[in-house]
């Protein structure tokens, strides 16, 4: 019975994978006709969009700036009003304060996260030097943007230390210096066994995300580079990225397991 459920798993596996590869060549066609008729059309898009960036380089990055900056004292003001229920709550609104205090948290990385990555968007647009050296009103344009960029790094930096030090406060147990190296390590040792099975579910969870988005950000990228020449260099970013996941998240599992023995 388990032989015959064994080469049940393995024929169905084959057909998804026939079946992947049919709608992938699908795919592929429809997508090559759409390139046939709107190759141009795109090719100019792609042309003028570094130099719209450009022009919006500075309000772009002084914008961004002001939403990160609002959006962090509004999660972290939320956030303090309801630490500020913690010790109070009794044991039926202390899962929902919890909740909640995980929910702003979550937001409050997020919004560190989304500004980071705009930033860096913006500036990667302007950080050629045929734009820079192209006019002294650029180079000073590019200036400008690198300090905002700057600007933006450090202020998530500091709602950083003050979102781990609010939680400190309210949870005295919680131990980590958020200059150390060792931060994350400090931290998970001073977690309970609810919030471990919680942060270990959730890095599963995100490794099993991870691995099929990187893999479609590989397709993605090569595709790209097909039509519209991008350069390998993102092909060979994302493919090192799939191969560290990867091989770092086996590496674990072994050395967990000796680990394990050792003991």
């Amino acid at each position: 019975m388990k032989q015959e459920n064994k080469t049940k798993s393995v024929k169905k596996f084959s057909v998804k994978m026939l079946l992947a590869m049919v709608f992938g060549g699908v795919l592929g066609g429809f997508f090559g006709v759409f390139m046939y008729y709107f190759h141009g059309n795109l090719e100019a898009f792609l042309t003028t969009w570094p130099k719209l960036i450009q022009s919006i380089l500075v309000p772009g990055m002084l914008v961004i700036n002001i939403i990160s900056v609002l959006a962090g004292e509004i999660c972290l003001r939320k956030l303090g009003k309801v630490c500020e229920r913690i010790e109070t709550a009794e044991d039926e609104e202390a899962d929902l304060v919890s909740y909640q205090e995980e929910k702003y948290g979550a937001i409050l990385q997020c919004v560190n996260v989304i500004s980071q990555v705009f930033c860096i968007f913006l500036l990667a647009n302007g950080y050629q030097m045929g734009y820079i050296e192209s006019s002294n009103k650029n180079a000073i344009n590019f200036l400008i943007a690198c300090v905002l960029f700057v600007a933006c790094f450090f202020y998530n930096g500091i709602m950083q230390a003050r979102y781990i030090k609010l939680l400190q406060t309210v949870h005295p147990e919680k131990r980590g210096d958020i200059s150390s190296r060792k931060f994350q390590q400090q931290w998970l040792e001073s977690c309970d066994e609810a919030e471990k099975e919680v942060i270990y579910q959730s890095s599963y969870k995100t490794y099993i995300f991870m691995s099929k988005a990187i893999g479609l950000l590989l397709i993605v990228t090569m595709v790209s580079h097909l039509f519209f020449k991008t350069g390998i260099m993102a092909i060979l970013v994302v493919g090192v990225m799939y191969l560290i996941l990867v091989v770092k998240y086996s590496f674990s599992c072994v050395s967990l397991r000796k680990d394990r023995i050792l003991r």
